[in-house]
């Protein structure tokens, strides 16, 4: 086969570029594809396709492959941003064939990779990374690592230590390792790894408190008793973190159906109005009353609310003059319940609810409803729960990843929009402490002082953004 091959390009008169052609649209990222068509290939792969610049040589990897037309990928590393490169066909013992030219396109492809739970996220999300360097040698460990489409963040001097420390955001197509080894030549003695988070070495991690602007240490207790409805799960009366709480329980399911567990509906009430004898249990609205509607039970195998029950949970609630409302689920849209929510509405209710965890942008209630306060999840860093529900009903954020909440006969780490959207509530009940308070004050209320998320503004993920409690 090589002789008929090596044959066939000593014979074919006028071999040159010209009879070869690249398809690309400008310039090429790394990792991209890229189809060669011509009228000389042998019909099965022989040899190496290349593409070369100056020094640098890197191998394409060959996809497929035909008497006129082969298809090959880029490599996703070593090729320098910003270059031409000639690609040539590479057959042992003849003449290399030149096929022609491409540009690597100077901006690199986004990388989708999530920083982790212990890592600092970079603007896009990615991971930060941090290089460690002799200040001597940064400027040399800056330019090789921009050079290969790295962003540089920032850059602090630790002057005591002669050291400085460079922040970067990665392209798609840069790996930690291959950082490693540019920095290995160019800066001898420079560390780079991902820009960790260390937490301290004790108890319970408590970091909603203070990202809302509570004063850290301090508990919130309300200037005035205020009821506090939820439609939930049963909740546990006897739980330590909800000893002293005022709890009015009714159960709204119908004869027959059993109760759900009681871990959902207890950590909610404590999230709202646990006690400081809870230990790190205590709620954000201390003082509160709660009228837990316990409307869940095991449904088809998997726990859920009727809409029956909810409804009458909410008549139940109208009835005992509770005006806050917490709605810690998610459904279909429905417009029965539309209407149900609308009328609680005109009789003054103000309904807080969890934007749900399905991971999905369609509607869904009851967040979905314009007379409910649609609320979702961040953690510590600020970052939208991976499985929380977006789109433009959405108008909070609050605390509600790796949240330490009533759990057991203790406490434990929870995550879900449900615990999120209860923190909000616990805010409008210090607001309704201090004076009346409306839907739409409440709305007010919330967006001022706001810390936006996100896109600047509004957007479907965070809404207006993280609430701040202004303080008890």
């Amino acid at each position: 086969m090589r002789f008929l091959v090596l044959l066939l390009m000593l014979l074919w008169p006028g071999t040159s570029m010209a009879e070869f052609r690249i398809t690309t649209a400008g310039c090429v990222s790394p990792g991209a594809s890229l189809t060669i068509t011509g009228r000389s290939f042998s019909k099965q792969p022989t040899g190496k396709i290349m593409a070369t610049s100056g020094v640098r040589r890197e191998k394409l990897t060959v996809k497929s492959w035909s008497s006129k037309k082969i298809r090959v990928t880029l490599p996703r590393q070593g090729l320098k941003l910003g270059d031409t490169y000639t690609v040539s066909w590479d057959i042992i013992g003849a003449n290399d064939q030149l096929l022609g030219d491409i540009t690597i396109c100077t901006t690199a492809a986004p990388n989708r990779t999530r920083a982790a739970r212990d890592v600092v996220p970079a603007p896009d999300g990615s991971p930060e990374y941090m290089v460690f360097v002799a200040t001597n040698q940064a400027q040399a460990a800056r330019n090789a690592l921009q050079a290969q489409g790295a962003t540089l963040l920032r850059t602090r001097t630790l002057r005591q230590l002669g050291r400085t420390m460079l922040f970067f955001s990665f392209p798609g197509n840069l790996s930690l390792e291959r950082a490693r080894s540019l920095l290995g030549n160019s800066a001898p003695g420079a560390v780079i790894d991902q820009h960790n988070i260390y937490g301290l070495s004790q108890g319970a991690r408590l970091y909603a408190p203070a990202m809302i602007g509570d004063d850290p240490g301090r508990v919130c207790k309300l200037r005035r008793a205020v009821r506090v409805g939820l439609i939930d799960g049963p909740v546990n009366k006897s739980h330590p973190a909800l000893a002293g709480v005022f709890i009015s329980r009714k159960s709204v399911l119908a004869e027959g159906e059993r109760p759900a567990r009681v871990d959902h509906g207890t950590a909610v009430a404590g999230i709202i109005a646990g006690q400081p004898t809870g230990g790190s249990l205590a709620g954000f609205a201390i003082g509160a009353k709660i009228y837990a509607a316990e409307a869940f039970a095991n449904i088809k195998g998997r726990t859920g609310a009727r809409l029956e029950n909810v409804a009458v949970g909410i008549d139940w609630l109208l009835g005992q003059k509770v005006q806050i409302v917490n709605l810690s689920m998610s459904g279909s849209t429905n417009q029965a319940f539309a209407s149900l929510l609308s009328r609680a509405r005109a009789k003054g209710m103000i309904m807080v609810a969890a934007a749900g965890n399905e991971g999905t942008s369609k509607l869904r209630y009851p967040a979905g409803s314009p007379d409910t306060i649609a609320v979702t999840a961040v953690d510590a860093a600020g970052r939208v729960y991976r499985k929380a529900n977006s789109g433009k009903h959405i108008e909070f954020a609050a605390p509600g990843v790796d949240l330490y909440a009533a759990k057991g006969n203790g406490g434990g780490y929870l995550s879900g929009t449900s615990y999120a959207a209860p923190i909000v509530a616990a805010l409008l009940a210090r607001q309704s402490a201090r004076g009346g308070l409306s839907l739409p004050k409440a709305r007010a209320n919330l967006r001022r002082g706001v810390r936006d998320l996100g896109p600047a503004g509004r957007d479907t993920k965070y809404g207006f953004g993280l609430v701040q409690s202004g303080g008890c």
